[in-house]
C-alpha cells in the first residue's frame, strides 16, 4: 500500500544558494534531490571544487529543516545526461505517489532548458527563482551564490502538452538507446514479448505448438505453415503499427541490409527515449 504523498523538490545546482533555498522559507519539502558536477575527475577541479562547496551549503541548509536530501553527481554540462537523470527521479517518484517541483533556475542555461522539458513532459510543476541583484564581490557570492534574492519572488510555468509516441513506442526508442547500434527485427521481437504487448506473447521462432487442435496437429507441414503465418502476422503488425508511426515523426531510420531489417533511433528519437525515464 502507497505511503502519504510526499512533496519531492528536485535542484539542478551551479554555483547558486539563494535561488536553491529561498522557495523553502514560505513553504517545506519531504525530500529534495540536488543534481551536481561533484564527482567527476574529467571536470576542472576549481569548478568541481565550486560545485561541492554550494551542493553542501544548500544541502546542509535544508537538512536543519528537516528535509530528506539526496545528492546525486550529474555532468550539467551534458543535455542528454541531465534529461536521463531527471527523468528517472520523476519516474521513481510519482511511482511512489509523490508530487514533484522542480526548480530551474539554480543552474546554467543548458541545464535550465533540459530541466524545464523534462518538468513540462512529465508534467510537474516547474518553476523560476526571480533574483533581486548580483554579487559586488567574492565574499558574498560565496554567501548567496551568482544571485542574491532578498524578495523570494517565484513565478510558476505553465506545462505544455508534448506529442509523444504511445507507451509501446517510448519502450522500442528506450529499447534502441540502450542497444546503441542498430537492431533488426529479431531484436525488435523479442522486446515486444518481453513487454507481453497483444500478438507477440508468443513468437513465431518459439519452440512451441503453434496448430489448432485437429487431424494436422501432428503433421510438420502444418506446423510450418502455422509458424509461417505468425510470422507474417506479426512482422506486418511491428511494421504498420509500430515501426511506420516511429518512422513517420522522425523519431526512428529503418535500413535494409541485405535480407535484413535493421531499426535505430534519430536524434529526435532519443531525446524521447532519456525523456522517458526507461534508460538505464
Amino acid at each position: 500500500m502507497a505511503g502519504m504523498e510526499k512533496i519531492v523538490h528536485i535542484i539542478p545546482l551551479g554555483h547558486e544558494y539563494d535561488r536553491a533555498v529561498k522557495p523553502f522559507e514560505d513553504s517545506n519539502a519531504d525530500r529534495v534531490y540536488i543534481l551536481t558536477r561533484w564527482h567527476d575527475p574529467s571536470a576542472a577541479l576549481k569548478m568541481v571544487n565550486d560545485q561541492r562547496y554550494y551542493a553542501l551549503k544548500v544541502r546542509d541548509a535544508l537538512i536543519k529543516k528537516g528535509i530528506d536530501v539526496k545528492c546525486e553527481s550529474v555532468n550539467l554540462f551534458d543535455f542528454l545526461e541531465v534529461t536521463k537523470s531527471i527523468s528517472k527521479i520523476i519516474v521513481r517518484e510519482k511511482t511512489e505517489g509523490n508530487r514533484i517541483r522542480m526548480n530551474m533556475s539554480a543552474a546554467g542555461r543548458l541545464t535550465s532548458v533540459a530541466a524545464t522539458l523534462v518538468g513540462m513532459h512529465h508534467d510537474v510543476q516547474v518553476y523560476y527563482v526571480h533574483a533581486d541583484g548580483y554579487p559586488d564581490d567574492p565574499g558574498e557570492q560565496k554567501e548567496h551564490g551568482l544571485s542574491v534574492c532578498d524578495s523570494n519572488e517565484i513565478t510558476y510555468l505553465t506545462n505544455l502538452k508534448f506529442d509523444m509516441p504511445d507507451p509501446i513506442g517510448v519502450n522500442i526508442l528506450a529499447f534502441l538507446c540502450e542497444k546503441g547500434k542498430k537492431v533488426n527485427t529479431r531484436d525488435l521481437l523479442g522486446k515486444l514479448k518481453d513487454l507481453q504487448v497483444e500478438g507477440f506473447q508468443e513468437l513465431f521462432y518459439d519452440n512451441i505448438d503453434l496448430v489448432d487442435n485437429d487431424k494436422r496437429k501432428n503433421s510438420q507441414q502444418g506446423v510450418i505453415s502455422a509458424k509461417r503465418t505468425l510470422q507474417s502476422r506479426q512482422l506486418m503488425k511491428l511494421n504498420k503499427t509500430i515501426l511506420e508511426k516511429l518512422e513517420r515523426k522522425g523519431y526512428i531510420k529503418r535500413e535494409k541490409i541485405g535480407r535484413s531489417l535493421y531499426v535505430s533511433n534519430t536524434d529526435t528519437g532519443k531525446y524521447v527515449a532519456y525523456l522517458s525515464g526507461l534508460v538505464e
